[in-house]
């Protein structure tokens, strides 16, 4: 019976006859598949934040509008007009006013 070689020896004499140049670029193609895999996955990730960061900046773009509507809403000259009437407030008259220069 033929005694078959093991299989570390049959790989040392495979190495050693083809040569160390088709490992060496086997080792750099596995690399480079993992490097792209791996930007692949912080590509993904970023463009997940970018889409998180648009949606809140869409958000308080709205709250900023409302905002502004409401100082709007609170700052017209009838409704300041009206709650100074109900306070009991009045316009002072030409001799209470005082007019202040600066220099």
């Amino acid at each position: 019976m033929k005694r078959h070689p093991s299989l570390p020896r049959q790989i040392g004499h495979d190495l050693r006859t083809v040569g160390l140049i088709p490992l060496i670029l086997l080792v750099l193609v596995l690399v480079s598949a993992l490097s792209v895999v791996y930007t692949t996955q912080l590509s993904r990730q970023l463009v997940s934040r970018q889409d998180q960061l648009l949606m809140e900046k869409d958000n308080l773009d709205i709250e900023w509008r409302n905002l502004i509507l409401e100082e709007t809403a609170l700052s017209e000259h009838s409704r300041v007009e009206s709650m100074a009437i109900k306070r009991g407030l009045i316009r002072p008259g030409a001799k209470d006013e005082v007019i202040v220069s600066l220099k």
